[in-house]
């Protein structure tokens, strides 16, 4: 069956909601296409639906999920030990947070342009075996500066593995993708409470540095699954390797026991792969400045509850309106700033983990409400319920009720983490996908760059001054969240940064 040529014209940004508007529409004109013709990416993913392989991808991929998270949460159990082990000012703190994040901003678009040039596999693999190594290393590191270097080879490394959550999402059918990837929040969780429960467990017996290597082991480990784990079919026909990427796909269908449509793999028009210049030409550029903002909030706000989170429960604590706090087991008054070394005790570890229990919280609001009302009113839902329990921490009030404010604020926070993961892998094409995930997630580093000078030093001089700061950043993201001009629930994801 012949077709003529279509023009290829760039829309302006005012159409592009109607074109997002119209895509269910056309999806149902697309899916009657004659087999003669063949099928695209999408149709084969639908025809062969959601099985067993996409539930061992959920394990498989999951588990870098899980290494990513006890690298990260190290950051709120290494924070009191160091203070006490090495006499560290909260500003040393602070820069120890911030390096991390320092290393994510720089690499984050670096391993996206990796992923789009070379394959969403082979860059992978080489983020998690470095993860490792330089995981290990950090647990000799002799001095304050050493430690500060290998964090941010570690914080380079862990922006990375977010390839992993672009790499599921090009291999699942539209209508079970949002619900799919919200399940990534799941390891994430599951390597956020395993790790403040190893901690409790490790660093009063044998020392942080015993923890450091326990958790960089996890990277290496997940490199023995990677044989299960093949390359992106989209990729694949995006850089013109046809014959594999129609492999994958006849796996995929064996594997859930069913068949690709009838006809010929059809292949996308060839187009250089994607360059970050593109996140910022014709339609994208306001979409890409819109989530950079929500990006930016996101780690802000996100790293504000761990780290803040550790710092008022670690002197159990009630505020005054001051920002000076009363220890309530000796009835006097004391400025944060002034007071001793003390570790985390069994009761603050367990403050901890009731607040990680938040992020599992996260997965059952986003399974409700994502394809319900939507990613853009899923956005709005938390940014708001997460300011409002941020504020609620203000509250003098038993170490209960402030278990269930930082719980409640972390749900929040976390769900949006998830959520914009979703959201930046659905809205940007195949060819720049991985670069348009990277940058967000490293531009996303500035806000966790600035985070632990608010969380950890601002907070250490007034509570109700940092915690303010966060709920406005919050309120203010949830109004932009309600201007994005793409809603992605139901949607092919979109091959080519053209639009037709």
């Amino acid at each position: 069956m012949e077709h003529p040529e279509p023009a290829v014209v760039e829309v302006p940004m005012h159409q592009m909601r109607e074109d997002a508007e119209r895509q269910e529409g056309r999806r149902d004109s697309e899916e009657s296409i004659d087999s003669l013709d063949g099928y695209t990416v999408d149709q084969a993913l639908e025809t062969i639906g959601f099985g067993r392989y996409q539930l061992k991808m959920i394990c498989v991929l999951g588990f870098f999920g899980v290494a990513d998270a006890v690298e990260i949460m190290l950051l709120s159990v290494l924070s009191p030990v160091l203070r006490c082990e090495w006499g560290l000012s909260q500003f040393d703190l602070a820069t120890l947070s911030t390096v991390v994040f320092a290393g994510m901003l720089v690499f984050g678009p670096i391993w996206g342009k990796m992923a789009d040039k070379y394959g969403r596999w082979p860059t992978l693999w080489i983020v998690q075996f470095l993860l490792g190594w330089f995981g290990v290393l950090t647990a000799f590191s002799p001095t304050y500066h050493w430690l500060l270097f290998l964090r941010m080879m570690v914080g380079a490394c862990v922006v990375g593995t977010g390839q992993s959550f672009i790499l599921f999402a090009e291999m699942l059918p539209p209508k079970h993708r949002g619900k799919t990837l919200v399940l990534n929040q799941l390891f994430w969780a599951l390597g956020s409470f395993i790790l403040i429960a190893t901690a409790a467990i490790i660093i009063p017996q044998f020392g942080w540095r015993w923890l450091m290597v326990l958790t960089a082991v996890l990277a290496w480990i997940s490199l023995a699954f990677f044989r299960l784990v093949p390359e992106s079919p989209r990729y694949l026909l995006s850089v013109d390797r046809y014959d594999r990427a129609l492999s994958v796909l006849q796996k995929i269908a064996r594997e859930n026991n069913t068949s690709l449509p009838a006809g010929k793999l059809l292949q996308p028009a060839h187009q250089e792969q994607g360059k970050i210049k593109d996140m910022f030409s014709g339609p994208y550029r306001r979409l890409t400045i819109q989530l950079f903002i929500v990006w930016f909030c996101m780690t802000f706000g996100y790293f504000g509850v761990v780290l803040g989170s550790t710092e008022i429960v670690e002197r159990t604590q009630m505020c005054d309106i001051s920002g000076n706090v009363v220890r309530t087991e000796e009835h006097v008054s004391i400025n944060i700033e002034d007071c001793e070394c003390r570790p985390l005790s069994t009761d603050d570890y367990v403050t901890i983990i009731v607040g990680t229990l938040g992020e599992f919280g996260s997965l059952v609001i986003n399974l409700l409400l994502m394809d319900r009302v939507g990613r853009k009113w899923t956005f709005v839902v938390n940014l708001i319920g997460c300011a409002g329990f941020t504020l609620l921490m203000n509250i003098c009030t038993t170490r209960y009720l402030l278990s269930f404010f930082i719980m409640s604020s972390r749900m929040f926070m976390s769900a949006v983490g998830n959520v914009v993961f979703v959201y930046t892998s659905e809205v940007y094409p195949t060819t720049f996908r991985a670069v348009g995930l990277g940058t967000c997630n490293s531009f996303a580093r500035i806000g966790s760059m600035i985070s632990p000078f608010v969380a950890q030093v601002l907070l250490a001089k007034s509570i109700p001054a940092a915690l303010a700061v966060y709920a406005t950043v919050m309120l203010l993201t949830a109004i932009n969240c309600i201007f994005l001009p793409i809603e992605t629930k139901g949607r092919h994801l979109p091959e080519t940064g053209v639009f037709h």
